[in-house]
């Protein structure tokens, strides 16, 4: 009697041992690599840090920023041994993308750290749940970088960095890659330019604001159909604030306002349509807008770049507008 009582006791000292085992290893398991969830009735990974984030980057999945989570990715990236894994690569320079096709989450090299490069991901979607960030610290760092990429979409994020830089570093980069959207976003706080889009085609900003940026709001290049809907640009300076060179641009309700008046507005070198926009800068620094497609809804200017009737309109995180 008396053994069989004690066989009972070790079975259930073993049974709690492995049932902790098992809870603690679920935690890992969900510390490492966020939770499965339902959101607005399809599946998304949620993340709140920066080790979930990079791994539920992938093709065809749906990554959810927590709700009041910021998520700084630079720790992660500086560091080799934490970031390096079977599918996530150390790189000094993927400008040139990955052979075959091959889809890869890149820790890349820039002049003060390291940068997130994605590369050929197709139909994947990162979204903020509700006062979402993602930060880096490198000042010559994209935020996010995407080169190759595919049908991806990002939504409802404020994006930035912790402190302002020079001469490289946007907050978004595009290189290649076809259909990459933007809805409700806030970007920010860059060394160059809040959008950097090279050789794209089909890129779109929607429902967003980019302002307090370096070198000026965005760097289009040989890209195929660029559209800015409903966006507000502000506090962006030094060059010319709207450089492209061989791109389709269309802007359709966006306003322009309290940028650096000493800038040219547009230096676009080809025909562009502005529709319905509000243009609050000198009229001797407007640029290129002799070649500005005025033919659709009217658009309005005003030489002052601090107009006192400019009103903050709803615009970027956390507003239900112009959603995919």
């Amino acid at each position: 009697m008396k053994n069989a009582v004690i066989a009972v006791f070790v079975v259930l000292v073993l049974t709690l041992v492995a049932g902790k085992a098992q809870s603690v290893s679920t935690e890992m398991t969900n510390g490492a690599f966020g939770q499965n969830i339902t959101y607005k009735n399809e599946a998304y990974i949620r993340v709140t840090n920066a080790e979930q984030f990079l791994n539920a980057l992938g093709s065809g999945r749906s990554i959810l920023v927590a709700k009041d989570t910021e998520i700084n990715l630079t720790p992660m990236l500086n560091k080799q041994s934490l970031f390096r894994s079977q599918f996530r690569l150390w790189m000094p320079d993927v400008s040139d993308g990955i052979a075959n096709g091959r889809e890869a989450v890149v820790s890349e090299e820039v002049y003060d750290g390291r940068q997130l490069t994605i590369v050929n991901m197709k139909q994947m979607t990162i979204e903020g749940e509700g006062n979402s960030r993602l930060v880096v610290e490198p000042r010559y760092a994209f935020c996010l970088s995407f080169v190759d990429c595919q049908q991806c979409t990002v939504k409802n994020l404020t994006i930035g960095h912790t402190e302002e830089g020079q001469c490289e570093g946007g907050v978004i980069g595009v290189k290649r890659g076809w259909r990459v959207f933007l809805f409700d976003c806030d970007l920010y706080g860059c060394g160059t330019y809040g959008l950097d889009i090279d050789e794209a085609r089909d890129f779109s900003l929607n429902s967003s604001v980019i302002h307090d940026c370096t070198y000026g709001i965005m760097l289009l290049r040989n890209t195929d159909s660029v559209h800015l809907n409903h966006c507000d640009f502000f506090h962006n300076r030094e060059f010319a604030l709207i450089d492209s060179r061989g791109c389709n641009v269309v802007f359709n309700d966006c306003r322009f306002f309290a940028n650096n008046g000493d800038s040219k507005l547009f230096n676009i070198d080809r025909e562009f349509y502005l529709m319905g926009c509000q243009i609050y800068h000198p009229t001797e620094m407007l640029g290129s807008i002799h070649l500005a497609d005025q033919t659709g809804a009217k658009n309005v200017f005003n030489p002052n770049p601090l107009h006192p009737g400019i009103q903050q309109r709803a615009l970027g995180p956390d507003r239900q507008k112009a959603k995919q």
